[in-house]
Order: structure tokens, then sequence, then C-alpha cells
């Protein structure tokens, strides 16, 4: 379990930073780096770790979903169980950016002051979307490319801005002197997220096999970031006259006096006799949703929780 691995983590912390301590003043990784990835494991085997310069104190530990948005909210746990920082020991629940370095793969070497790129502000997602050029790209295949330009992302921004401010990336085999420095892109990310509403709501059509066509009201803008206690989807199906009842609206309005400040409400989805409200929620307050079935009955038919930690439902109904 997650939580019991974090619990160890942190009990066994205090000798295990004594250890690592005296390695890195030598210079050396040694039983305790074995030791601190047993214990990562414990919390998750996907999870993984680093090591680098803290930003404050001389050392910092950043432990990293590894990508995988599912696991972001077990960082977060785990951090937000960590001890103050020192002027030693820092930590951070994703990477932080370093100082960008070259990326080597077999002969080439990219230096990110070599890269150029060109930004397209997506003001309906509130993300940057991005075309990225160097003159050796085209000696690599795309896979390939992605994964060099991900990893530059990482270093220049950190693992949660390249995240959740870095929308689509598409990459071209050849610099743009049209383009401008890639190495301006953190101040780009930093004016781009001061100035993001969060609250951008957009009409899409849907098709399903099943229960036909509907239009889903959602808030594309939303980022998981600030949300990430809340990994519990909530969905309220309710019987209606029309595709304009006024009934979703109340009933909408009971489910976000219900979840308060442990929920948000991010999504419509209008069918010919039906709507489903979408939320998500932290565990306690999705167990309170259950009394809308018997508050709003028979209208509301059926409230589903599930844990979703990874948010898939709200990017499929985003796209």
């Amino acid at each position: 379990m997650s939580q019991e691995g974090i619990a160890a983590f942190w009990e066994a912390w205090p000798a295990l930073r004594m250890a690592l301590e005296e390695e890195l003043a030598e210079g050396r990784y040694g039983e305790s780096t074995a030791e601190l990835s047993d214990l990562i494991a414990a919390i998750h085997p996907a999870l993984e770790w680093d090591l680098g310069p803290g930003r404050s104190a001389e050392h910092a530990f950043c432990l990293s979903s590894a990508a995988d948005p599912g696991l972001r909210s077990v960082t977060e746990r785990w951090y937000r169980e960590s001890p103050p920082a020192d002027r030693v020991w820092e930590y951070h629940p994703a990477r932080i950016a370093v100082e960008p370095n070259p990326v080597t793969v077999g002969d080439l070497s990219i230096d990110p002051f070599d890269v150029t790129m060109v930004v397209e502000p997506d003001l309906v997602t509130e993300e940057l979307d991005l075309t990225v050029g160097h003159r050796d790209f085209g000696l690599m295949d795309e896979a390939l490319q992605l994964l060099v330009v991900f990893r530059l992302l990482d270093d220049l921004l950190g693992e949660d801005r390249a995240e959740f401010w870095v929308g689509s990336v598409d990459v071209v085999p050849h610099s743009l002197p049209w383009g401008v420095p890639f190495l301006g892109l953190a101040e780009e990310v930093d004016r781009w997220a001061d100035a993001a509403t969060g609250q951008q709501w957009e009409m899409i059509p849907k098709e399903d096999p099943e229960l036909g066509e509907s239009r889903a009201f959602v808030n594309r803008a939303l980022k998981r970031l600030h949300f990430l206690e809340m990994v519990d989807i909530v969905m309220v199906s309710i019987e209606t006259s029309g595709p304009d009842d006024p009934l979703v609206r109340k009933v909408e309005k009971d489910l976000a006096s219900t979840l308060r400040t442990g929920g948000v409400i991010f999504a419509h989805q209008i069918f010919d006799k039906f709507t489903v409200l979408y939320a998500y929620a932290d565990p306690e307050a999705s167990e309170d949703v259950h009394g809308l079935a018997v508050r709003w009955r028979p209208a509301v038919y059926e409230v589903f929780t599930d844990p979703d930690p990874a948010w898939d439902t709200y990017e499929e109904l985003r796209q």
C-alpha cells in the first residue's frame, strides 16, 4: 500500500539521510541508495527518484511519477508528509528544473542553446503548443526526436510545468530561423500560468455507440495539478424533459454544495432525455454525493463514484 510505504519511508529517512550525506560527500553511491530504491518501490514500483542540487538547500530529493498521471497524487502525499526543508535537504513531489545541458544520443549532441521553437497559445485549454526544431533531428527517427525534446522540456521546466502547461509538441528536422530560442520557454510558461483562469468552457459534440449523440459542455482549462487530492470521479445521471431542463441547474447547485471544497464540477454531458454531471472529488467528499439520489429521487437515478487518479474521464471528455 502506498500510504504504508510513505510512512515507512519517512520513518527510515533520518538515518538514511545521514548515510546519503556521507556518500555524497565522498562522491560515491552505495548501500544507502539501494535502500532508498527499495523504500520507494514499497510506495509504488513505478515511481522514480532523483538527487540533485537544491533550490535553497544543498541537496534536492525529487520523487517522480515517471510520466504516469495516476501516480502524481501519490508523490504529492509523500511530499506533504515530508519534514521541513533545511540547509541540507529539500523535497519535491516531481522533478525540478535543472541547468540546461546537451542531450547526447549516440554520436549526436543536442544543445538546448541551438534549439528553436514556435509557440502557439491555446486559449481554450490554456496550454502552449510547441513546434520544436534542430538541424540534427532529421538524423533521428520520430520516437527518438520526441524523447529528446521531452527530456529537454523536463530539464528546462521541471516535470510539473512541462506536464500541465505544455500542450501539443511537434518536432521538425531543421532549425526554425523564424522561431524563438528554446531556452526562453520557461519565462513564457510562467507568464502564461500567471494569467491562466482555469475556467474555459466549451461545447463538444460526442457520439456514443450505445447512448447516441450528445453535447459535452466541458471546462477544458482545468489543471489536475491544482486538485491533486481529488482522485475519485463522480457522475450524476439526471432524467430530464429536454436538453434545457432547469432541474439540471438545481441538481448541479446541490452537488456543488455537497462537494464544498472537496470537489470540482468539470462537465455536463447532455443527451436527449438525460444529462450527466461530472466532477472530481476527494474520497471523503465522494462518499457524500450518494445522498443526491435520495434527495432528488426519481429524477436523479444514478450516482456513480470510482477512483480515477489519472483523470482519464476528463481527458476523454475534453478532447
